[in-house]
């Protein structure tokens, strides 16, 4: 199944048929996957290209310099996913996609996911099934926007995974974006409240910085 939607993803990516394309480039201060630090507390540079048909249907990939947290861990991740995509009103979105998450220089770590994602008014619900025993995780996000800035909460449940301990536990987040000329500017303080242990609890504040290019 993995290598089907590789070879799927790579076929759609080949061409040039999307009336929708854009590419974004990113600074990050760290790097937070689901409420846990991939890159010690270091700086990352990501790159995130999307395509999108007036069908629904929808293509990206990205990479980017993180999950280095000691010299056995990898140290860049790419990533590819397809999907399909629906407005059924003006305020209720939902859409489907298929998310590899690869590490070329530890192939042990990658996995794969489906992600299904529900927005209705300001409200978000993203549940993302894993496959080839990765745990499941689910996300609830808040976001209001006024002038050009908004107001981001989230909470995200996950596992743990390969037996991990650190990685089982909750998540919170709380942030601010705004758009700059062209530019747009987060920061956003999270918190990591592991099951297991007070001891793997974990919070910090991020910074980033990104620009989208459409072409």
């Amino acid at each position: 199944m993995k290598n089907i939607f590789q070879k799927v993803s790579i076929f759609i990516l080949s061409f040039s048929i999307y009336p929708e394309s854009e590419i974004e480039f990113s600074f990050n201060s760290d790097s937070i996957w689901r409420g846990l630090t991939q890159n010690n507390g270091n700086p990352t540079l990501g790159v995130e290209i999307n395509f999108a048909l007036n069908n629904g249907f929808f293509s990206g990939a990205w990479i980017e310099s993180c999950c280095s947290e000691s010299p056995s861990f990898p140290n860049r991740e790419v990533g590819y996913l397809v999907g399909y995509e629906k407005n059924i009103d003006e305020n209720l979105y939902v859409s489907f996609n298929y998310v590899g998450t690869n590490y070329p220089d530890s192939k042990i770590d990658n996995y794969d996911e489906l992600k299904i994602n529900l927005t209705f008014y300001n409200f978000g619900i993203t549940y993302f099934k894993g496959l080839d025993n990765f745990p499941d995780y689910y996300e609830l996000a808040y976001r209001y926007e006024f002038l050009n800035n908004s107001l981001n909460l989230t909470y995200g449940d996950f596992d743990s995974y390969k037996n991990l301990n650190s990685s089982n536990g909750v998540n919170y987040s709380i942030g601010v974006d705004t758009i700059q000329n062209n530019f747009t500017l987060s920061f956003f303080y999270y918190y990591f409240n592991a099951n297991s242990s007070n001891e793997l609890d974990d919070d910090g504040f991020v910074f980033s910085i990104s620009r989208k290019t459409s072409f």
